[in-house]
């Protein structure tokens, strides 16, 4: 197994939020040149091509994500708007947005009406941005282990690494990025698990009891997301 490291150095880190009701992520970002054989018995056993390919594609996903947001943190003196513009292109760049959000909503996306999908991505990704935004300055300090890339199926890869603090002020954290690798279309991050804590399944179980308190609305999820907008 091929591992690589690499480091947002200057001050602090921690990462930011890839769920917004869900509390801020100790760490963010992961690169990692995987394994392209696995030992089964003590015997060398090839992994088939289409599977390192899938591994590939989404290790070469994160990497891209640490590049942009080391980019992001070297530009210091950079205007709220600007970071907020940045970190919107971030997350369309490298995340499936739509999907995402559509899962954070669990079996009610289905029943809710075109509008309120569309708002409810509205509010999701304002969240999402200001949660970033309003955490950003965390990211600082942090140096990454890559681990392997497994696939799950034919549909993800799990790319795993360790974020250590290199002031030693936190723990260590490790950190699962959820790649969707579908044949045919964007190779994009799904979902991130801190220490085996997916964020987005945790999003949601809360978006979910919202929704069933308030007799199933979907409007009463969008109203509770929007609340969540910080004022500019």
């Amino acid at each position: 197994m091929h591992s690589s490291s690499c480091s947002m150095n200057s001050s602090p880190i921690t990462t930011p939020i890839i769920i917004p009701a869900s509390a801020a992520l100790r760490s963010i970002v992961m690169p990692g040149l995987l394994a392209l054989t696995m030992v089964i018995c003590g015997m060398i056993a090839p992994v088939p091509a289409a599977a390192t390919d899938q591994q590939d594609a989404a290790t070469a996903v994160v990497e891209a994500l640490i590049s942009d947001v080391e980019a992001l943190l070297e530009v210091k003196d950079a205007s709220m708007d600007d970071r907020r513009s940045a970190i919107t292109a971030l997350l369309d760049a490298h995340f499936a947005m739509d999907t995402i959000a559509a899962f954070s909503t669990g079996p009610y996306w289905r029943a809710a009406t075109p509008e309120e999908r569309d708002e409810y991505k509205r509010v999701f990704r304002e969240v999402l941005v200001s949660t970033i935004l309003g955490n950003f300055d965390q990211l600082y300090g942090l140096e990454y282990t890559a681990g392997k890339a497994t696939p799950k199926g034919d549909r993800f890869v799990v790319v795993s690494g360790i974020f250590a603090d290199t002031t030693g002020a936190r723990p260590q954290v490790a950190v699962n990025w959820r790649v969707i690798t579908r044949k045919g279309k964007p190779i994009k991050l799904f979902d991130i698990e801190i220490e085996n804590l997916s964020l987005l399944v945790t999003q949601q179980q809360e978006n979910v009891a919202v929704i069933r308190k308030n007799k199933g609305r979907f409007s009463a999820l969008i109203d509770v997301i929007r609340d969540r907008i910080p004022a500019q």
